[in-house]
C-alpha cells in the first residue's frame, strides 16, 4: 500500500509539472475540464465501490480515496465560484445518475439494469418499479453534458 501511495504521490507531481508548462501554451474550456474530472470522478467511485463489494477492498478503497481525491481539487482546476457553484452541482449530479449504477453493475458483473435492496437510492429506484431506467440515465447524460456547455463557459 505504501509502493502505490509513493508511485501515486509521484505520477500526481510529474503530471502537474507538464501541466504547468502546458498551461501556458493552451487553454482547456471549462465545460470540458469540468465533464473530464467529474466523469473520472464518478467512475472512479464506481468502479471502486464495486470493488470493494467484490472482496477486492485494498484497490476498491484505493479508488474511491482516489475519486474524492480528485473532487476535492477540482476547485483549482475549475472556476467555480459561489454564483455558479449551483450548476457544476447540477451537473455532477446528473452525471453520477447516468454513470454511477451501470458502472457499479459492470465492475461486479452483474446485469446492466441491477438494481439492489439496501441503499436509500435502490430503494427509491425500486418504488418506481421502471422495467428500464435506461431513458431517463440517457435524459440525466443529456443534462450532465449541456450545463456546462450552456452554463458553464
Amino acid at each position: 500500500m505504501r509502493l502505490l501511495t509513493i508511485i501515486l504521490l509521484c505520477f500526481t507531481l510529474s503530471v502537474n509539472a507538464q501541466y504547468q508548462k502546458r498551461i501556458d501554451r493552451i487553454t482547456i474550456p471549462e465545460p470540458v475540464k469540468v465533464l473530464t474530472i467529474f466523469t473520472a470522478s464518478i467512475l472512479l467511485d464506481a468502479v471502486g465501490d464495486g470493488l470493494y463489494d467484490n472482496g477486492q477492498k485494498t484497490w476498491g478503497h484505493s479508488l474511491q480515496a482516489a475519486s474524492t481525491g480528485l473532487l476535492l481539487v477540482s476547485p483549482l482546476f475549475l472556476n467555480m465560484d459561489k454564483d455558479n457553484f449551483w450548476w457544476y452541482l447540477a451537473s455532477y449530479v446528473s452525471l453520477r445518475i447516468a454513470f454511477f449504477d451501470y458502472t457499479y453493475n459492470i465492475t461486479r458483473g452483474l446485469p446492466l439494469e441491477y438494481r439492489g435492496s439496501t441503499s436509500l437510492w435502490d430503494k427509491t429506484i425500486n418504488e418506481f418499479n421502471p422495467p428500464s431506467t435506461m431513458w431517463h440515465r440517457s435524459v440525466f447524460l443529456t443534462i450532465g453534458i449541456v450545463i456546462p456547455i450552456k452554463e458553464l463557459q
